[in-house]
């Protein structure tokens, strides 16, 4: 394991923070001018710990539209490969 920083933890915990905060306020449509605010918001470092589980549709595109992965995409091209060969040597 290597030895980081101080800095670079903090940088990347901000960087976490900044992400998902923008998720709270742009795609859930929770800003800080509402009367009662969101939780994380408020104390943006919970924001920290979890995930946000965001199943809408342009969080999980891929998933809503059926779309393979590009892992899959390319074991399914080199078993495609594999079969060509297979049926071209004989």
């Amino acid at each position: 394991m290597k030895n980081r920083k101080r800095a670079n933890t903090r940088h990347q915990r901000r960087r976490v923070i900044q992400q998902k905060l923008y998720v709270v306020r742009n795609v859930w449509g929770r800003d800080g001018e509402v009367h009662i605010p969101h939780p994380f918001i408020v104390h943006p470092g919970k924001l920290a710990k979890g995930k946000l589980h965001c199943s809408c549709r342009m969080c999980k595109y891929d998933k809503h539209y059926q779309i393979p992965k590009p892992t899959v995409v390319s074991k399914l091209a080199v078993m495609q490969q594999e079969v060509d060969e297979y049926w071209s040597e004989e």
